[in-house]
């Protein structure tokens, strides 16, 4: 499916859906509370339709009524030969994982082309080492899991943070104590919102102040809770950088400025670019400069951020460096730093690929290309829409379908706030 935007400016008011990860958390600890749980807004699209679907085949009752979504998981019944289509949902394949290897049953896990490029080979060679049985030779999806999870000693290399975030909501229900060495953590401030559920849970569990060592104690459950999800900052963004670089306002509804969601990031990093930023209550609205500033920006914490930001950083004031940017790798079906450089290039940017950075040069407009792919990435999808606001005409992007993953009603709320120049 091809979808056209246009050069124009945004002005308005857009309420974001709720955040996915934090969706995922409480469907998954819902599922294993062995109870009666209740989240209130939790975000409906293909990644958290994936979720539910594992939650439901392993015989949780889960009902809807308004914004309020009910899980019943007190009469569990997993048993060998479920398999679990995670589509596009990384977080729900590697959470999920985790998880199905502490019970008793044979679960296989897949998902679309994109997610079966993802690898999997580090989450499971742990998962191996605490007691349970995978499939030997799986670097990826399509594979089986078994448990139980026993607990013990692992060690692991988290290219992407999933994979511990995956180990420390699995190993508390394990019958031993569990220690983790971590020799490379991306993303850590998403570690830190897994930590904040387990401490919600009063799960005990200690680690360093580098977070290179972790204890998690065995033989714990989880309880069931009652959960408010607020909107998701990584989907706020796009709305962000739209107004950033159209020295235009636009106010994002149903958000937490004091979100422990890593993406949060995005109001630091646009303050920091030049944008006026205020927040009141769950409203928080932002105002573009006439000119941005160019700043270094890591991303290491903050994968999801890239595509939108790399696109706003073409019309900051000199050139913007990216940072820590290999492990955007795990994002998508290709490394998506590469692809976000292609797609800039392609319709008259200018962005260089190095080592570990990605540097973004300044322009006046994109005047190149008319057509970009989506490579099967949303946020690539979405970061494009963005780029079309400083198009010299319209941006048809190719393979649009697939921000239907995380975001269904993205082109209804973009159009929303869009004042098209056509």
């Amino acid at each position: 499916m091809n979808k056209t935007f246009f050069p124009g400016s945004v002005w308005g008011q857009v309420d974001i859906p709720a955040s996915k990860s934090q969706t995922i958390h409480t469907l998954l600890i819902a599922l294993f509370a062995r109870g009666v749980s209740t989240i209130q807004n939790p975000l409906i699209c293909s990644d958290t339709e994936a979720c539910l679907d594992f939650c439901r085949k392993l015989g949780a009752k889960i009902t809807m009524q308004g914004d309020l979504m009910t899980v019943d998981s007190s009469e569990l019944k997993p048993h060998d030969g479920i398999e679990i289509n995670c589509r596009n949902s990384g977080t729900t394949l590697y959470f999920a994982t985790a998880l199905a290897s502490t019970l008793g049953a044979e679960i296989r896990f897949t998902g679309d082309r994109a997610l079966l490029s993802r690898p999997a080979k580090p989450l499971l060679t742990s998962l191996h080492e605490l007691g349970a049985t995978v499939d030997p030779e799986a670097e990826s999806a399509p594979y089986s899991v078994k448990g139980p999870l026993e607990g013990g000693h692992t060690s692991i290399r988290c290219m992407t943070g999933q994979y511990l975030n995956a180990l420390l909501l699995a190993t508390p229900l394990c019958a031993k104590d569990t220690t983790i060495d971590v020799h490379l953590l991306k993303e850590r401030a998403a570690t830190r919102m897994t930590e904040m559920w387990l401490e919600r849970q009063n799960i005990e569990f200690f680690r360093d102040d580098e977070m290179y060592h972790y204890t998690i104690r065995g033989n714990q459950c989880y309880k069931p809770f009652f959960a408010d999800i607020n909107g998701d900052f990584s989907l706020a963004a796009f709305f962000f950088c739209a107004a950033a670089i159209t020295a235009s306002t636009v106010t994002v509804t149903h958000l937490d400025a004091k979100s422990s969601q890593a993406d949060r990031a995005i109001l630091d990093i646009l303050a920091k670019m030049g944008c006026s930023i205020r927040s009141e209550g769950h409203f928080v609205s932002l105002t573009g400069p006439s000119r941005l500033k160019a700043i270094d920006i890591d991303v290491g914490d903050t994968p999801d951020l890239l595509p939108a930001l790399a696109v706003t950083a073409c019309f900051a004031s000199g050139p913007v460096r990216f940072t820590n940017v290999i492990h955007n790798a795990m994002k998508g079906p290709q490394q998506r730093s590469s692809t976000i450089a292609y797609n800039i290039n392609a319709i008259g940017g200018n962005a260089q690929v190095l080592q570990d950075s990605l540097v973004v040069y300044p322009i006046s407009s994109f005047n190149g290309a008319n057509e970009v792919q989506s490579f099967e990435d949303p946020r690539i999808a979405m970061a494009m829409a963005v780029a079309a606001l400083r198009s010299t005409r319209g941006l048809t992007i190719q393979g649009f379908e697939c921000v239907d993953s995380p975001f269904p009603d993205f082109q209804t709320k973009f159009s929303s706030v869009v004042l098209s120049r056509n």
